[in-house]
């Protein structure tokens, strides 16, 4: 926690649950805009409308994380929602969703009853996410809401964002000084040397955040960052523009004619990307004793972001 300008400023969550989520989650489906409309789609409801939410749904199968209603023009739809960050599925938990749906489909005023199960992208691989009927992810969720462009969608999309990262690293979200401070002084550089790549004020920051993403870069506004986005691994002294999905042999035919002698292609998970060799940063020293070292990287980062806005169209072709 930091104490800034008599500002108390602090990351939403000291510890990220999956109830917090299913908080949010009913909060904006009752704000009816970008999310509500998207579950609608998923759930294949046409010309229908938000009828209710609610969290922690119990009965004799067990509880639903969080249920969703739409009326539709077939009639009630209803979403019966498991949430996972990190958390292993509980013995036969899909299986009781789907007796559940099939209990809840018996009653005349609902149409339809659908099993959903709501978790970062990784999750997906598990083999028991297979039974639920639509599976639905954080990044998907968190890309509609950073579109909305108003401070409650931000906020959710941030703390799932956080449930995605902590998914991925096994880790809680246990705020760290040194690399906190780090992250504001990177802030603050940023700012001054490359502000076109609109790196937000960070918050709190735990030990291993040390990979900073440029989501709202400029040039990038209608792009997921699922699909491109600039990343700063600035512990490993490397800036990649990272293109999801995307396997390397295909992108070094997209770039075979355009990308520069310094730039090279790297296989990255599901993704790709084009990398640039930068100084490491050491996110437990002071980072104004390697002020020159992060201008490098962040200098680095505006390159690929330029190189990205320029071959647009071959890029992502």
């Amino acid at each position: 926690m930091n104490i800034s300008n008599g500002v108390l400023d602090r990351t939403p969550f000291g510890w990220l649950r999956e109830r917090d989520i299913d908080l949010l989650l009913c909060s904006e489906m009752h704000a009816e805009g970008a999310l509500s409309n998207y579950f609608a789609k998923r759930l294949g409801v046409t010309a229908g409308y938000f009828s209710g939410a609610w969290v922690s749904e119990s009965d004799a199968d067990g509880e639903s994380d969080l249920v969703l209603s739409f009326d539709g023009a077939q009639g009630q739809v209803v979403a019966l929602i498991e949430n996972k960050i990190a958390a292993p599925f509980q013995p036969d938990q899909a299986f009781r969703y789907s007796r559940r749906r099939d209990r809840w489909s018996e009653d005349e005023r609902i149409s339809r009853v659908v099993t959903v199960l709501v978790a970062p992208e990784s999750y997906m691989t598990r083999a028991e996410a297979a039974e639920f009927d639509v599976r639905i992810t954080y990044e998907e969720l968190a890309d509609i809401l950073r579109r909305e462009h108003d401070r409650r969608s931000l906020f959710l999309s941030n703390s799932l964002l956080a449930g995605i990262e902590r998914s991925r690293r096994g880790y809680s979200l246990i705020p760290d000084d040194a690399v906190s401070s780090a992250w504001q002084e990177i802030w603050q550089i940023a700012a001054r040397v490359a502000p076109r790549l609109n790196l937000a004020k960070p918050m709190e920051k735990p030990k291993e955040s040390t990979w900073i993403y440029f989501y709202d870069a400029d040039g990038f506004e209608q792009v997921s960052w699922r699909t491109a986005v600039v990343v700063y691994k600035a512990e490993r002294g490397q800036v990649d523009l990272q293109f999801g999905g995307t396997i390397p042999s295909e992108l070094e035919r997209r770039t075979a004619h355009i990308r520069t002698a310094p730039m090279n292609v790297f296989k990255a998970g599901k993704s790709s990307s084009l990398r640039m060799l930068v100084p490491v940063v050491d996110f437990v020293k002071p980072a104004l004793e390697q002020e020159a070292a992060i201008i490098e990287g962040l200098a680095t980062c505006e390159e690929l972001r330029t190189f990205f806005v320029e071959h647009r169209v071959s890029l992502l072709s």
